[in-house]
């Protein structure tokens, strides 16, 4: 019997249900199309509304324009000094640390500064010698031996000057021997006054002779003297000349001297300038290999935790110096060949920082401001983007930026709609 009143409500409700189905209400039908209608209306909308951008993904690095500079140990060796605290701003040329060497650093930078403060001239250098002869030099030693040799040698030429003794002795000689040679001009032009009497006198005792009033003896008396007045003149002639050769020969003599003078001082002025640059040169070099110093102002960073006496390697980085400019930061992307063709100039850039999750503090903005010509050895091209908003993030939140920032970008090459990436192939068969 109960059994018989279940199947009866069963029939019941089934026949109810039957009548529902083959007979909906009008509103359902009436308004239920205009719902899914409108409903496709607006999902249609939203797909051209919506943006999917394509992109393009590379690992990024966010620094400052400067880039950070790495100090990085040129020689293998003990840290003999370290002269700041990780943490510290550095100035330009600030020495940081200084890896053992052979030489006193203190002995090199004494040396340096008497240098620096002496400069070399066109009139020579003095130089304390007496100061720098026991420093302890390393390295420099065999340039400041040479140095300290040319420096002495040039002293020892200025300080006794014998080409000055020289010169005067021969100016003295060549003066003399001009006054000597007025001298026999004088006495030529005497005996020429005398020669012109005694050659008229001649004449008369010749015609005296040819007319018999004097003896032939007394006119070879008077002949002889009239011939030893012309071999005075004519020795007086050859005492000029000769005269004339000495000064000519001393004239000679004293440009000579003159000319070794200024070849001297020439020569030893240049060994001097070319001992003192050699010098200057080995402590620049002694500088390069053995002292680690910044080229930048800037943070200064360990690398590592470093101490005196800890050994470093030749090609390890020592610190890092980050520059306080910061007002203007750039990106530096490494993308692949393959989808290098897609990256364009001014495209817009998202960076997602490592250090700061981006779902809790946004992104950075950026553009693509310059691409590489030709690609690297691995294939990759290189890519620097602008951040013109710096570390302001798109949720408003300044980041502090005192380290290089580590993240991904991703380069919006084609910014597309749902729609548009739906009906991509569509657009293709259009527009072929």
């Amino acid at each position: 019997m109960p059994e018989n009143l279940n199947i009866e409500e069963l029939n019941l409700r089934s026949e109810e249900v039957q009548e529902i189905l083959t007979n909906p209400p009008a509103w359902i039908v009436r308004w239920g199309i205009t719902l899914i209608f409108m409903f496709t209306i607006i999902i249609l909308a939203l797909s051209f509304m919506i943006k999917y951008p394509d992109f393009v993904t590379a690992k990024v690095i966010v620094t400052t324009e400067r880039p950070t500079e790495r100090i990085v140990a040129r020689y293998s060796g003990a840290l003999d000094y370290i002269y700041i605290e990780n943490g510290d701003t550095v100035k330009v040329g600030q020495r940081m640390a200084i890896i053992r060497n052979t030489a006193n650093t203190r002995d090199v930078y004494f040396l340096k500064s008497i240098l620096d403060t002496l400069p070399l001239k066109s009139s020579g250098l003095i130089f304390p010698i007496g100061l720098t002869s026991n420093l302890i030099l390393g390295d420099i030693e065999t340039a400041y031996i040479n140095f300290e040799k040319s420096y002495v040698d040039y002293s020892l030429l200025k300080d006794l000057d014998p080409y000055t003794n020289q010169l005067s002795g021969n100016r003295q000689s060549l003066a003399e021997i001009k006054l000597r040679l007025k001298d026999q001009i004088k006495q030529k032009q005497v005996l020429e006054q005398e020669y012109e009497l005694e050659k008229k006198d001649f004449e008369r005792h010749q015609k005296l002779y040819e007319k018999g009033v004097i003896s032939e003896q007394e006119f070879e008396t008077k002949k002889l003297e009239f011939l030893q007045m012309e071999k005075n003149i004519s020795t007086m002639a050859i005492s000029i000349s000769q005269m004339r050769e000495a000064i000519s020969s001393a004239g000679q003599t004293l440009k000579s001297t003159q000319i070794n003078k200024q070849e001297d001082d020439t020569r030893f002025l240049a060994n001097l300038s070319q001992a003192y640059n050699t010098l200057k040169k080995a402590i620049r070099d002694w500088e390069h290999t053995y002292v680690l110093s910044s080229s930048i102002e800037g943070v200064a960073s360990f690398q590592e935790f470093w101490g005196t006496n800890q050994f470093i390697n030749s090609g390890e980085v020592v610190f890092s110096i980050l520059p306080t400019d910061k007002s203007t930061l750039v990106g530096k992307l490494t993308i692949p060949s393959q989808n290098a063709g897609k990256v364009t100039l001014n495209q817009k850039v998202l960076v997602k920082l490592d250090n700061f999750p981006y779902q809790q503090y946004g992104t950075l903005s950026g553009k693509v401001k310059n691409i590489s010509i030709s690609p690297d050895k691995e294939e990759n091209y290189f890519v620097y983007i602008s951040l013109p908003s710096g570390t302001m993030t798109s949720y408003n939140r300044e980041l502090p930026f005192d380290q290089e920032l580590l993240g991904n970008a991703e380069i919006i090459t084609e910014d597309l709609s749902v729609a548009e990436r739906i009906f991509y192939k569509f657009k293709d068969i259009f527009k072929y």
